[in-house]
C-alpha cells in the first residue's frame, strides 16, 4: 500500500489514511519526533518521502538505493541513513523541512543500519562477507 495510517492510541483505531504521493510499496518509517516528521521508504520505486505529521502532507521525495530496507535517524546530528537491499547506503542531512544528500555509497549486504544516538556511531551488520558475518561501524564527521 502507498498509505500512511493515522492511529488514535486511545482507541487503537485508524482515524485517517494519508496517500503517499511518489511512494510505491511503503516500508519503514523512522520519526523525527521533535519536528514531527516521518521518513517513509518506497521499496518499489527506490524513493523516500519526508512527511510533515502536523499537516499530514508529503513535503518532498528523494531517490535512494534499489529496494530500501532499513532506515535509521540520528536526532542529534539530524542525519538519516537509508540502507537498501542492493547494498547502497544513502545519507541525508535534515535541514529544516528538507533533506540534503551528504553521500551515497556501496556496501555489499548492507541492508540493515542502526545508529547510537549518544555516540552517533552507525552500525552495519553484514550477513556474509567471505562466509562470515561482519559488523562495520562508521563514525560520521560532525
Amino acid at each position: 500500500m502507498n498509505l500512511l495510517a493515522v492511529i488514535d492510541p486511545a482507541t487503537n483505531q485508524i482515524v485517517r489514511r494519508l496517500p503517499l504521493a511518489g511512494i510505491k510499496n511503503s516500508h519503514r518509517i523512522p520519526l523525527d519526533t521533535s519536528d514531527r516528521i516521518a521518513f517513509v521508504a518506497g521499496e518499489e520505486n527506490h524513493s523516500l518521502a519526508m512527511v510533515d505529521l502536523s499537516t499530514l502532507k508529503v513535503l518532498s521525495t528523494y531517490q535512494v538505493g534499489e529496494d530500501p530496507d532499513v532506515l535509521a535517524y540520528d536526532s542529534g546530528l539530524k542525519r538519516l541513513y537509508v540502507s537498501a537491499e542492493s547494498g547502497t547506503v544513502t545519507v541525508f542531512q535534515k535541514n529544516n523541512r528538507k533533506l540534503d544528500l551528504l553521500i551515497s555509497f556501496e556496501m555489499p549486504h548492507a541492508h540493515t543500519v542502526a545508529v547510537d544516538p549518544k555516540t552517533h556511531l552507525v552500525y552495519f551488520p553484514l550477513e556474509n562477507i567471505d562466509g562470515h558475518p561482519i559488523l562495520r561501524i562508521m563514525q560520521p564527521v560532525k
